[in-house]
């Protein structure tokens, strides 16, 4: 770190000369200096968990799904906007501003560590992004932390490696030097060095580092490539049990050309929220966030019906549903382009309806 990274570590305060807000210790690391140190595991009566005071309920730092000492990721192809919705996030959470629709409580410090962008691209694109989020761009700018690659000494040796064990007590370091409440890493293969992806051993140091900055009382936000075919993500399926929540990004094939525009959709959440039901489509152009909801409930019921049997055309499902047929051919058109049903398994289940209509209608006596 030089000495201008070193001398802003300082958490910004209250009635400063911008009116940046106070950042405070997360919950975990106020609760961590309360406890005594115990030796050998802690086993207990579910009354004393009950009755711990110091035991506070996970604070939301955007929205349902991003809380405190969470572990999250994010994935897609390349070239979909991962950065640039990752981007977002830390500026959301660092302003205490909104994004989307998705809320923030209050100010945090971010800790944004990228591995890959030159820092030239990084400054134009976080320009960009602060202009677009809303929020103060003074608290902005003391709340995130950037530790990127491409912004350190050529002779430079310490820039962490996840996938090395013995960079862990580094990287950990790091985190509670700057004890930001928020940590994203940008993108976890530039980041961490795994010799067989598909190996799930071979994931061991990189979800054991995560596990320490989460202890640490950090919250995680891992950005990360996905498969060749971007429906998961690349790598072992042990990768996404450590996590709360995994967001999926995919192309938005109705926006092309209109900057970085893709469609989102929880493919896990161990969060209560509507949103693990939905797909967004998000777009970022002029400096401007717009986001829609693509599919709602309503769209998903429509397609478990018809995939049911229990409709023979669209019109029987429009009749049913007390919609016009041509509110049920866009809501069919919004899970065509959502990727959750195609146009000819929606007609094959039509089909299939008719077919059973017309079987249960001949009369065995006839033969």
């Amino acid at each position: 770190m030089n000495a201008s990274t070193e001398s802003s570590n300082n958490a910004p305060t209250k009635g400063g000369s911008k009116g940046v807000p106070k950042v405070r210790p997360n919950s975990q690391q106020r609760n961590s200096r309360r406890r005594t140190p115990e030796k050998g595991p802690r086993i207990r009566p579910l009354k004393d968990l009950f009755s711990d005071p110091t035991i506070k309920p996970r604070r939301s730092l955007l929205g349902p799904w991003l809380l405190e000492r969470g572990l999250n990721m994010v994935f897609a192809p390349t070239g979909v906007g991962k950065s640039w919705f990752a981007m977002a996030i830390a500026a959301a959470v660092s302003s205490g501003a909104s994004f989307g629709h998705w809320k923030v409580p209050e100010a945090c410090r971010v800790l944004y560590i990228d591995g890959e962008m030159d820092i030239a691209d990084l400054k134009t694109r976080f320009l960009s992004i602060v202009k677009a989020s809303g929020g103060d761009v003074d608290t902005i700018g003391e709340n995130i932390f950037l530790y990127a690659r491409h912004d350190q000494p050529d002779d430079d040796r310490h820039f962490p490696d996840f996938g090395d064990t013995e960079h862990a007590d580094r990287i950990l370091e790091l985190v509670r030097h700057h004890r930001p409440h928020l940590v994203i890493l940008d993108n976890l293969s530039t980041l961490a060095s795994v010799e067989d992806s598909n190996a799930a051993e071979a994931w061991n140091p990189v979800l054991e580092v995560l596990k320490r900055i989460k202890s640490a009382g950090a919250a995680v936000l891992v950005v990360h490539h996905a498969n060749k075919g971007g429906e998961t993500y690349l790598g072992s399926s042990r990768i996404p049990i450590l996590f709360d929540t995994v967001i999926r990004l995919k192309p938005d094939t109705s926006r092309l050309g209109i900057g970085s525009s893709f469609l989102l959709s929880f493919t896990k959440s161990r969060m209560l929220s509507e949103d693990a039901n939905k797909t967004f489509n998000i777009a970022f152009s002029d400096e401007k966030w717009v986001w829609d909801t693509l599919v709602s409930p309503d769209v998903l019921e429509l397609v478990r019906r018809i995939l049911d049997g229990e409709f023979e055309t669209q019109g029987a499902a429009a009749s049913a549903l007390g919609k016009s047929p041509g509110e049920v051919s866009k809501m069919l058109k919004r899970a065509y382009t959502a990727g959750i049903i195609t146009q000819g398994e929606i007609r094959a289940a039509l089909e299939a309806a008719r077919y059973e209509r017309d079987e249960s209608l001949i009369d065995d006596s006839d033969f």
